[in-house]
């Protein structure tokens, strides 16, 4: 499992830094071009909403392919980084706007991740011990990775999205 942590974490890097060498790639220019002429490139608050769906939609992949395909969720789940990263790095060339619009399009589109992580530490706060005297020890574990991954996915969207 930390094999394939670390793998996720070197491969994220690797397409992070090969970012722009990706925007250039004939479909992710014929994509932006064609959303280039809409408002959605110019509208902080539909640009902002659209992203936040599409990590909604994302985060509900990842979900289905988590506990619905159970021999497939490591290859899913691998690919749903580079589909995450693609996305994101779509808002970013398609964005015309200035660079404060751009700042207000990325944290609208991020917020997801912050209602996900709200929702992650309320579940933890109501939780009730299963038997009398129960210990929630791995519970807070759970708590802990998973808002590590949240907080992990939000820097790397707002990063790819900012990044000029």
């Amino acid at each position: 499992m930390t094999v394939l942590l670390l793998a996720g974490i070197l491969f994220t890097l690797i397409l992070i830094t090969k970012q722009r060498d990706i925007a250039t790639v004939g479909i992710v220019r014929n994509i932006t071009n064609k959303l280039k002429s809409r408002s959605l490139s110019t509208n902080y608050w539909q640009a902002g909403i659209t992203l936040f769906v599409a990590n909604a939609a994302l985060f509900a992949l990842a979900f289905v392919i988590l506990f619905f395909l159970p021999y497939g969720a490591m290859v899913g789940l691998c690919l749903c980084i580079p589909l995450s990263l693609f996305t994101w790095m779509l808002f970013s060339e398609v964005w015309r706007g200035s660079w404060k619009d751009k700042v207000r399009m990325a944290f609208i589109g991020s917020t997801f991740f912050l209602f996900f992580l709200g929702w992650i530490l309320w579940y933890y706060a109501t939780l009730e011990p299963a038997y009398p005297g129960g210990d929630l020890f791995m519970v807070w574990i759970g708590v802990i990775i998973a808002s590590i991954f949240t907080i992990g996915a939000m820097s790397v969207s707002m990063f790819v999205i900012l990044r000029k």
